[in-house]
């Protein structure tokens, strides 16, 4: 049994595992193959992280940067258009930290408790989460003392952040990307 539950870096062990060669001692390399633990001993750094680690690390990683990018988008609001406009660009970066902070929260719990409804809950927690801030948005518009352009350019700001933190730690992360029938007893 096989289980996609991330990414990973190394297109020859996808080929490997595709091919049913699980890369036992008494197999042939191929061609590319990372070094045996013979040849370049594991780490545990080098042996990363579980999916249910991942998405903790991932939340402590892009709250911080995120939270970094909406203090200097507060000061800049702050700045610009007075302390209305800070206190709308605080509200947005909260906005975003809590409501995608949130979807990593419940993708932790769900890869704790059943890892084979990651994907599923993945695809239910992102259309929740984007209706979600759609709907804050245009609800925070319409009141009085909110500036929308500091509480817009905050969650579009944080948000690319956010997602940028998050797509730099899934790429340096090293995530285990199969399960095997090995691994699965």
């Amino acid at each position: 049994m096989q289980l996609v539950i991330g990414f990973t870096k190394s297109p020859r062990l996808v080929q490997r595992l595709a091919r049913g060669r699980t890369g036992t001692a008494d197999e042939p390399a191929l061609p590319g193959d990372p070094p045996t633990k013979e040849q370049h001993p594991v780490t545990s750094s080098a042996a990363g992280v579980e999916a249910e680690q991942a998405f903790g690390i991932l939340l402590r990683r892009a709250s911080l940067v995120t939270g970094i990018a909406a203090v200097v988008c507060v000061v800049v609001a702050a700045v610009w258009q007075g302390l209305g406009a800070g206190a709308s660009a605080l509200v947005g970066g909260a906005i975003v930290i809590g409501f995608f902070g949130a979807r990593l929260v419940v993708m932790r719990r769900v890869a704790r408790s059943n890892p084979h409804m990651i994907m599923i809950t993945a695809l239910v927690v992102y259309t929740v989460k984007v209706v979600l801030l759609g709907v804050a948005m245009v609800l925070l518009s319409r009141v009085d003392g909110i500036s929308g352009p500091a509480l817009g350019f905050t969650v579009i700001i944080t948000a690319v952040v956010w997602l940028a933190a998050e797509l730099r730690g899934f790429v340096t992360m090293r995530i285990p990307v199969f399960i095997t029938n090995d691994e699965a007893k």
